[in-house]
């Protein structure tokens, strides 16, 4: 268990737990992915593109995982060199870009994709499922209000 401070408040200490679990789960994320050759970022890239209806952009991944499309682009620009992801232009409207797995992509994707599943299942093991669908409604909670606060600043 993490010790926090006595002294900060009830909201300080869950975020902080909420915070530190985020970067443990991540961590564990991408050793489960790095003998496949790939990091955590890249799997979730390759998953969004697995789930998403083509043509995807990098906007609909950004869109997918939540993340700022910069921060998407400069990824897929690591991965493009990597060899696991290609970009075409979008023929109707030549300024857009698609994103296609390519086989290497593919590949890695598909071998890692059973071991997130296995950590997945063993890290979420201490929880009933009756747990998990109070996790998901509180996670689903804070993203909603998370969402809501930055659309009221842009």
């Amino acid at each position: 268990m993490l010790k926090h401070p006595k002294n900060e408040s009830l909201s300080l200490k869950a975020f902080m737990s909420l915070q530190q679990t985020r970067d443990l789960l991540f961590r564990c994320e991408d050793q489960a992915v790095a003998e496949f050759g790939i990091t955590a970022e890249q799997y979730s890239v390759l998953m969004a593109m697995e789930d998403l209806e083509e043509p995807v952009r990098a906007t609909d991944i950004a869109r997918w995982l939540a993340h700022k499309v910069n921060s998407v682009s400069m990824l897929v620009d690591r991965m493009v060199k990597a060899g696991l992801v290609e970009r075409e232009r979008d023929l109707p409207d030549r300024r857009a870009v698609r994103l296609f797995m390519t086989g290497k992509g593919k590949q890695a994707y598909q071998r890692a994709a059973p071991a997130v599943s296995r950590l997945i299942e063993d890290l979420l093991s201490p929880l009933s499922n009756e747990d998990k669908d109070t996790l998901i409604s509180l996670l689903e909670a804070l993203r909603g209000k998370a969402l809501r606060h930055l659309s009221s600043k842009d």
